[in-house]
């Protein structure tokens, strides 16, 4: 028979067993970062929460492998795990290291886009609209903090058009036009500056684009006139057209218009006769002529229009509808005399005629 010795069973000791344990975690601090963390959260059976929990207390005591966790998180994308990369760049946007926030901002922006494109592919249209929003505050912050280069700014600039951000695009197309104020930017500089209410800088604009962009001034003149008229106040609408008229007759004309609406009809009439004694075609001084005499008429100044009608009269009496609305414009005026006389005048010319 073979002799057995009779031994009892070793029971380790608590400090044995605390300083085994220690032991362990130590060479997984020191091993698993470098080996093991990598597959362990990019495997397909890898437990999320977990995982998040680890790295969030690996980052505590060594938080130079946050470039780590960066390079997973795009890692994470080319395996398309897009979930993962979220959570990996979510702690690293509370990152004490600017130059990491700003790393994962960017790729945070740049993940969301993608997916809200795959989001309207699939028609899922309330979801890409709620992503949208929270694109708009991604680029909001990049944009606050100031996570970006000069040479970023354009790109910024339209990603805040293509995510309608206003503010954020007029913030960055004031900091391009210091780079170069070239028209495309003054153009959106104007019309975001307005839309924003901010009209003393839309004027500022304007004024520049008139200098600038001479194909268009005409359109740019407009949109000056327009903000000082109804923005500003009708002293400066005044100042503005006085000013243009000088130069050009359809701001003259512009400015007779002004008059008449401001109730002011003897300095609209009078203005149109400016125009009247400088025009040289025939067409062009009938115009002004009838206009000054419907402004007279319109501020019920008849005695007026009628001496200014009959001053002209025969210069336009071939005319049909300057006969008509001269005739009706001295019987108007109860201006019998003259209405009389142009009857006899018209009956005459009719006669020549045949």
């Amino acid at each position: 028979m073979y002799n057995v010795e009779n031994k009892k069973p070793y029971v380790a000791t608590y400090k044995e067993i605390v300083i085994g344990f220690v032991t362990f975690a130590l060479i997984l601090i020191v091993l698993y970062p470098k080996d093991l963390l990598k597959q362990q959260v990019l495997s397909e059976k890898a437990n999320y929460d977990l995982s998040m929990l680890y790295l969030k207390n690996m980052l505590k005591n060594d938080p130079d492998n946050e470039e780590l966790m960066f390079n997973l998180a795009k890692q994470s994308l080319r395996g398309n795990k897009r979930d993962l990369a979220y959570r990996l760049l979510m702690l690293l946007k509370s990152s004490k290291n600017k130059e990491m926030q700003k790393k994962a901002y960017t790729l945070s922006y740049k993940i969301a886009k993608e997916d809200y494109y795959y989001l309207l592919k699939d028609k899922k249209y309330a979801e890409a609209k709620k992503l949208l929003k929270e694109m708009r505050e991604l680029n909001r912050f990049i944009i606050l903090h100031h996570f970006y280069s000069q040479t970023d700014l354009e790109q910024l600039y339209n990603e805040s058009l293509f995510l309608q951000d206003k503010k954020s695009a007029y913030y960055l197309v004031q900091k391009l036009l210091l780079q170069n104020p070239k028209t495309e930017y003054l153009q959106t500089a104007y019309y975001l500056a307005n839309e924003l209410h901010h009209y003393d800088a839309a004027l500022n604009y304007l004024d520049m684009l008139i200098q600038k962009d001479s194909q268009h001034k005409r359109k740019w003149q407009e949109a000056k006139y327009y903000i000082l008229y109804h923005y500003k106040s009708p002293q400066l609408a005044q100042a503005f057209l006085e000013q243009e008229a000088q130069h050009s007759s359809y701001w003259s004309e512009k400015l007779s218009k002004f008059y008449l609406g401001n109730k002011r009809y003897k300095e609209a009439a009078d203005n149109y006769m400016k125009l009247f004694s400088k025009s040289s075609s025939y067409k062009q001084r009938l115009h002004y002529w009838m206009q000054a005499l419907k402004s007279l008429q319109a501020g019920n100044l008849l005695k007026e229009a009628s001496r200014l009608a009959a001053k002209y009269q025969k210069k336009f009496i071939g005319n049909k509808k300057a006969r008509i609305y001269l005739l009706k414009l001295y019987l108007a005026a109860n201006d019998l005399k003259r209405a009389n006389q142009l009857a006899k005048d018209i009956l005459k010319l009719k006669q020549r005629e045949k």
